[in-house]
């Protein structure tokens, strides 16, 4: 993006991603064929392919543009396109659908919210995920401590209060 235009916009980004993701995939497709079937998502590079390594996790800001209760419930979308609940529900329904998926999850304030609006059906569902490695939980804080917390007691405060719900 050249000067006098100003600053690409979320949506403008995500064009540009695309579009480079597809110029690889492309190029990539005629040096390193497609083999249909179950991917092996155990780890480690295969020679002689393109080895793309995707890590799917989550960013949910608690509180950023918008108020918490507004991402949680997918509310207000002209500020941002997002709900949190409709994440964590669509995850756990892909895990169930496929055992070698795996995701990680880092904001421990919206999956509490989550976790006591659930059964105890889906909370056995949700502890299997973790027995198996299927679902992760990373830095375990009540948020990332980039957009809340810019002082030390402030970050292990609620590093502490995230671990505390673990």
């Amino acid at each position: 993006w050249h000067a006098g235009h100003g600053q690409l916009t979320s949506g403008q980004m995500r064009v540009l991603l695309l579009l480079a993701l597809v110029a690889v995939a492309a190029a990539a497709k005629s040096r390193f064929p497609l083999t249909p079937g179950r991917y092996n998502t155990t780890g480690g590079p295969v020679n002689d392919k393109l080895n793309v390594h995707v890590v799917c996790h989550t960013h949910d800001d608690v509180g950023w543009l918008k108020t918490v209760d507004e991402y949680y419930m997918g509310a207000n979308n002209s500020i941002q396109n997002a709900g949190v609940q409709y994440i964590l529900d669509s995850v756990m329904l892909a895990l169930a659908e496929n055992p070698s998926r795996k995701f990680i999850y880092v904001e421990i304030a919206f999956f509490k919210r989550w976790w006591e609006q659930q059964t105890d059906a889906k909370k056995d569902q949700v502890r299997g995920f973790v027995k198996s490695g299927q679902l992760e939980f990373i830095n375990g804080g009540w948020c990332m401590s980039d957009e809340a917390a810019p002082f030390y007691v402030d970050m292990v405060d609620q590093q502490t209060l995230g671990h505390q719900f673990l």
